[in-house]
């Protein structure tokens, strides 16, 4: 499948991005985070807190009062490559396509600031965590579907395309939901890991709500521990929620560093792509699969402010579901099962993980 040439500024950008997040990933590694660029002819000065490196760039824009000037002719149809332009980060992104996705950088100048491609050229990371990274970074309004051809291309593989997936010729598989990807092959899925969680969650909701109908929580963020009317808990904030947006907490950059950023982790291991997106659409199936990977099963949401929820897992010994001999467990049981499952999630694996995590046998499925 051939890549057609851009012709609008958001192909251009597309084209770019899943291989500059790969080279960014790198490059973060190695040079640390930039406190200052010179730029002089053909070289570029890179000061950070490793100290000081020169290498090899060239010019490509002048921004001048806020407006961005190309510094050389471009083929592309793409109409903001031909004339000034208010400077922003879409330009930078596009300026890194034309020059081979390496970084882009600002440096100071009198008049204003010269745009320079760095030269530059970084090891490809391997295709699953170039493409989970990647793909998380994507903007929802550029297509995922042409960011990947273009990738294939960088990469030198092929690709076989469906309505639901986009595959590589090194067997690695991209998986769809409509024009959004989810997951990339070769570890769990979102849906499994929310099939393997959703039963005990469920059963833990079911405890908590039988505990404390209508708790009082008072949370202390900065260490980790929360009241439940009175009950000692160790609390772990793992996302919040404005105006139906959820942020992960690793993400969040009024919350301090905390176990969740395991939750990342866990996404670039098995290529779940939610997990690594720092932003996205409100979804509460994310509490059940955040729980097995953090281990901690027990959930309540929050105020914070009068816009913001905190999402908050929560353990304390009174949390603790009773064995699977106790009386009470096989009516919780019945309940939790007689809840069904959302749409979307496996019966049949959230039953066989119900039955395997909490230690009985499960009724019959009644179908």
């Amino acid at each position: 499948m051939n890549l057609p040439a851009p012709t609008s500024l958001d192909e251009l950008i597309a084209d770019g991005a899943l291989v500059q997040a790969d080279v960014d990933a790198t490059w973060s590694a190695t040079q640390g985070t930039v406190t200052g660029v010179e730029f002089t002819g053909d070289t570029v000065r890179l000061h950070s807190r490793a100290g000081v490196r020169d290498l090899p760039a060239r010019e490509v824009a002048r921004i001048v009062d806020g407006e961005w000037t190309w510094s050389e002719d471009h083929d592309l149809d793409v109409p903001e490559l031909h004339d000034p332009q208010p400077a922003g980060e879409e330009l930078l992104r596009a300026a890194r396509t034309l020059h081979g996705n390496v970084p882009v950088l600002l440096a100071p100048y009198p008049d204003g600031a010269r745009a320079v491609a760095v030269d530059v050229h970084t090891a490809p990371g391997p295709v699953r965590s170039a493409l989970t990274l990647g793909l998380a970074q994507l903007s929802p309004l550029l297509d995922a579907r042409r960011a990947l051809l273009s990738f294939a291309a960088a990469r030198g593989l092929g690709v076989r395309t469906t309505e639901d997936s986009f595959g590589f010729s090194d067997g690695t598989t991209v998986t769809f939901e409509g024009d959004r990807p989810v997951d990339v092959s070769g570890g769990l899925s979102l849906r499994e890991v929310r099939a393997d969680a959703l039963h005990l969650s469920g059963e833990h909701q079911l405890l908590l709500h039988g505990l404390h109908p209508d708790p009082d929580i008072r949370l202390d963020i900065p260490a980790g521990r929360a009241r439940i009317d009175g009950h000692e808990a160790r609390a772990l904030v793992i996302a919040t929620v404005t105006d139906g947006t959820w942020t992960w907490a690793w993400a969040d950059p009024h919350l301090p560093p905390s176990p969740a950023a395991n939750l990342r982790r866990f996404g670039l291991d098995h290529g779940i792509i939610d997990l690594v997106r720092p932003r996205l659409p409100l979804d509460p199936g994310l509490i059940d699969v955040a729980k097995p990977v953090l281990d901690v099963w027990t959930h309540a949401v929050v105020p914070l402010t009068p816009e913001t929820d905190a999402v908050v897992l929560l353990d304390a010994p009174h949390l603790t579901l009773p064995g699977p001999e106790d009386p009470r467990t096989r009516r919780a049981v019945e309940m939790v099962l007689g809840a069904g499952v959302p749409e979307g999630v496996d019966k049949r694996r959230a039953r066989e993980a119900y039955a395997q995590r909490r230690g009985v046998t499960l009724p019959a499925d009644p179908g």
